[in-house]
């Protein structure tokens, strides 16, 4: 009875340890649920412990593979006729492209075929280890290896997964254990039986005692630092993303790599943020994608759709943008007038205000109506006249804000008189505070449940416009104030050649910037600068005598961002100080949306995983003549005669002949010989037993007869 209790417990046990294989699975790959691939490794191990043949695992495991495949991919239903046909399509297909190296062809149901091959193999070896092995080790490294991956190169937190592993793995080495000593004719088997209550209970209380300690008591800081970009780098497996211009925001966060590729250049009469987009919905990670768009199609010499201004006071001026390769989009200055260029036909998505030409375009000219931004009329701003779907759309934040975010921009908030004020003394907290620092090196990624704005604002406070710019978006729009996220391009390096009135600005990937606008009636969409050591290449008015002498908002000495005198001086030349207290060097790049990421091609895994899956198949199908091969081979050097037999005896195991523990060596060679219908091996078994109760013939090398009844029996299990 204890007997069977003891393998229940320890079938129990390897079905959590295989579970653990499961749940990363089951969330990176957004499958519904993980329970039916529980249920699989549940059976497959109840198969393996129950010692059936293979001729019955076998077609077990094949019709509960396309059974739990069918439950989360079948449309039709797992009995229909299609899915039938469907499942044995992909996996045919699913083969071909592994071996042709079409990645982007495998499909997410042959990968999760694969994976419960995988797991059945597992099973296996599972069960072999404990049930024959009374081992557990090679079985326990590997998944927390496996967890331990997982956890560094994907957002699965698997931090309670490797603890739940040690447990299950350390119970599962115990009852191994207390098998193995409870075994015939060991010495503590009689002590084990008396005690066997209080041994165990007492093996369970101490991990108890150790795993309440691990999380009750303090834990020092790591020592040393992350390991993982060093060995990424090592690798050549550098994901670092590189800054420039990209459409998706979804996910920002993490370090950024230098790119001085030039993207294009503006000859003009002074710099600008060069805008090509802005953002609405915070998701808490980074910027949702607009699901749809109003487009409108207009030609060269249009007015141009997109008027971020209500009044524009400055002089009109002409910019010549050049690419440097052929471009699918066309950053503009505010106060944009018209464009004009060789290709007739431009869209705007006024959802996002992108623009961009029917296909591609190289060379344009845009008209700049230079807008002058009035303080004094923003400060006086009458907000109740906005609509309260206006409003609600430019104030959206997550419900899973954290509350210290709204808590934080009150604070900052509190001395400032009038809306415009708020705006900068929140932009003048995050550039000049010394708080926060500007670093696109150190910049750290989000955890996952984590929100991307409070994480900078309490936590790590080292980051890059990004981080900066949403900031202050989220804690305006937390004290109702409409703000977005608009990106682009700061101005860049400016260049005025001899005899020529305007400047030629070289725009390169690191001039890829974001900042945020804030919408003032009478005025409308203003951009500021809370990035720190950057300016706002914007113009703005300073109020009148009668409103300057008004209290001002704390580190108001800011509040006006400089403006370029000349065209030489840019955002990127402004050498302030940073947060740090350090000078920014000026070759530092200042912008960083990331542009591209660089990814290993899905297939490149697939090549170790297909010949390490390859590999356990054969091993498994072919165990019996691979330690067969590896026993004769062993005889043509020599071999010492008590190693041999063991390995006679493991090969012999692998065919089925397992010698029971109440069986002596000689009345398992009888039974042995008599299945084989051979003399061979009672006679080896002879000569084993001399040698066991003889002295100093330990190493005894085998005679060429002994070795001849050694290949006598492995010909005779091979027919």
């Amino acid at each position: 009875m204890k007997r069977y209790l003891s393998l229940v417990m320890l079938f129990i046990l390897s079905v959590l340890l295989i579970s653990e294989w499961i749940y990363p699975f089951a969330e990176l790959t957004e499958l519904s649920t993980a329970n039916w691939i529980i249920l699989f490794i549940t059976i497959s191990l109840g198969s393996f412990f129950l010692r059936l043949k293979y001729y019955w695992t076998i077609p077990l495991h094949v019709v509960m593979i396309f059974i739990v495949s069918g439950i989360y991919y079948a449309k039709g239903g797992i009995l229909s006729a299609n899915w039938f046909s469907s499942f044995f399509q992909i996996t045919f297909n699913g083969f071909k492209d592994m071996v042709q190296f079409r990645s982007s062809d495998i499909s997410m149901d042959f990968i999760l075929i694969v994976f419960l091959i995988a797991l059945w193999l597992l099973s296996y070896i599972t069960t072999y280890s404990i049930l024959r092995k009374q081992r557990i080790m090679s079985v326990l490294i590997l998944t927390v290896a496996y967890l331990a991956v997982i956890n560094t190169f994907t957002d699965y937190n698997s931090n309670w997964a490797i603890v739940r592993t040690v447990l299950e793995g350390f119970l599962l080495l115990h009852l191994a254990l207390a098998s193995r000593i409870a075994a015939p004719n060991r010495i503590s088997a009689d002590s084990l039986k008396r005690n066997g209550l209080f041994y165990h209970v007492f093996v369970i209380m101490l991990l108890a005692v150790f795993v309440f300690s691990s999380l009750m008591l303090p834990k020092k800081a790591p020592i040393f630092p992350d390991p993982v970009p060093t060995i990424k780098n090592a690798l050549g497996i550098n994901t670092t993303r590189t800054v420039g211009y990209s459409e998706d925001d979804t996910t920002l966060g993490g370090a950024l790599k230098k790119d001085n590729s030039t993207v294009f250049t503006a000859r003009t009469d002074k710099g600008h943020y060069w805008r090509v987009e802005s953002k609405t919905n915070y998701t808490g990670t980074g910027w949702a994608n607009a699901n749809t768009g109003d487009v409108v199609s207009f030609s060269s010499g249009d007015t141009f759709p997109i008027q971020l201004t209500e009044q524009t006071t400055g002089p009109t001026n002409t910019a010549e943008i050049s690419f440097a390769s052929s471009s699918d989009y066309m950053p503009y200055p505010y106060g944009t007038q018209t464009v004009n260029g060789a290709v007739d036909s431009f869209s705007a998505n006024l959802t996002i205000e992108r623009v961009g030409p029917v296909d591609t375009i190289k060379n344009y000219t845009v008209q700049v109506k230079t807008p002058v931004y009035n303080i004094e009329k923003m400060q006086n701003a009458d907000f109740s006249t906005l609509s309260s779907a206006f409003v609600s759309k430019y104030t959206q934040t997550p419900s899973e804000l954290p509350d210290r975010v709204t808590k934080l921009a009150n604070k900052v908030t509190k001395d400032a008189d009038s809306i415009y004020d708020k705006t900068k003394a929140i932009e003048s907290y995050l550039s000049s505070s010394g708080t926060f620092t500007y670093s696109t090196d150190d910049a750290k990624e989000t955890p996952k449940g984590a929100d991307y704005v409070d994480q900078f604002l309490f936590e790590t406070q080292i980051g890059y416009c990004d981080n900066f710019s949403t900031s202050m978006v989220v804690m305006l729009r937390s004290l109702g104030i409409p703000a977005r996220w608009a990106k682009g391009f700061t101005p860049g390096e400016g260049e005025k050649k001899e005899n020529d009135t305007k400047s030629t600005y070289t725009i390169t990937n690191n001039n890829a910037h974001s900042w945020p606008e804030v919408f003032f009636p009478g005025t409308g969409w203003v951009p500021f600068e809370p990035t720190a050591t950057f300016s706002n290449p914007e113009d703005f008015q300073e109020p009148t005598t009668e409103t300057a002498n008004k209290p001002e908002t704390p580190n108001d000495s800011t509040s006006t961002p400089e403006t370029p005198n000349t065209p030489e001086k840019t955002p990127e030349q402004d050498n302030g100080s940073s947060s740090t207290g350090e000078t920014t060097k000026k070759e530092e790049p200042k912008t960083e949306t990331a542009a591209s990421d660089f990814k290993i091609p899905t297939w490149f895994w697939w090549i170790p995983a297909g010949l390490v899956t390859t590999l356990l198949v054969l091993a498994v199908l072919f165990r019996r003549r691979i330690r067969s091969y590896l026993l004769l081979r062993a005889l043509k050097n020599k071999p010492v005669f008590r190693k041999t037999y063991h390995k006679l005896l493991k090969s012999l195991a692998s065919y089925g002949y397992v010698r029971e523990s109440s069986e002596t060596l000689r009345h398992f060679a009888v039974r042995v010989d008599a299945d084989l219908k051979t003399a061979d091996f009672s006679r080896l078994t002879k000569i084993y037993e001399a040698q066991v109760y003889s002295n100093g013939l330990d190493e005894k090398v085998m005679s060429s007869d002994e070795m001849g009844l050694v290949e006598q029996i492995i010909a005779k299990l091979n027919k």
